[in-house]
């Protein structure tokens, strides 16, 4: 295993510039940046993800996957998919990120980490990736009898959808939210 220690490294900004070494050693030169102190971005090729992230599970702190999020490229015919994993004790976290085609399937991490299975549900849900292997896909996670392209996608057009969904009703009265709640709770200063 490699022996990142906090004691040996002084600062969170040397503990994510020693793991971005050391991944650059064994699997080639990635683009690193260093976000803030304790958060250090490395945008991997996506052929290098699993076996990237593998490594960073077995033979590195870095063994929690804090969180997985998706960024749409429209504009380049592109997703981004960020990995934030995390080394507690060194209270470094690396931002693992890579671009794939809008209808591509992902390869599943819910064999490393097994909370990716909720990740990578929601990330099904909300963008229409798939990845294939991880349980709940296509299972409902938030949007039960959703019949519309996946919300988070940025062809999605709320404003269409929500009117189209729920029309204006009658009676409704929109009021300034200021005047609002001086009416309301009758707070002086509200209402000049």
């Amino acid at each position: 295993m490699y022996d990142l220690k906090r004691k040996d490294l002084g600062t969170h900004e040397a503990a994510g510039a020693a793991i971005a070494r050391v991944l650059q050693e064994r699997f080639g030169k990635f683009d690193v940046r260093v976000q803030r102190a304790d958060l250090v971005r490395i945008d991997v090729p996506r052929k290098d993800i699993i076996p990237v992230l593998s490594y960073l599970r077995s033979e590195t702190p870095f063994v929690q996957l804090t969180h997985m999020t998706v960024v749409d490229w429209i504009e380049d015919g592109e997703f981004e998919l960020m990995y934030l994993v995390t080394a507690p004790a060194l209270l470094v976290s690396l931002m693992i990120c890579f671009r794939f085609p809008r209808d591509a399937e992902v390869e599943s991490v819910f064999n490393l980490w097994l909370q990716a299975e909720t990740y990578e549900q929601e990330i099904n849900e909300m963008f229409g990736i798939h990845f294939p292997g991880s349980p709940r896909q296509g299972v409902p996670f938030i949007l039960e009898g959703w019949a519309d392209i996946p919300p988070m996608r940025r062809e999605f057009d709320t404003v269409a959808y929500c009117e189209r969904v729920h029309p204006e009703r009658a009676g409704r009265v929109s009021e300034e939210t200021r005047r609002f709640i001086g009416r309301t709770v009758g707070e002086r200063g509200y209402l000049t």
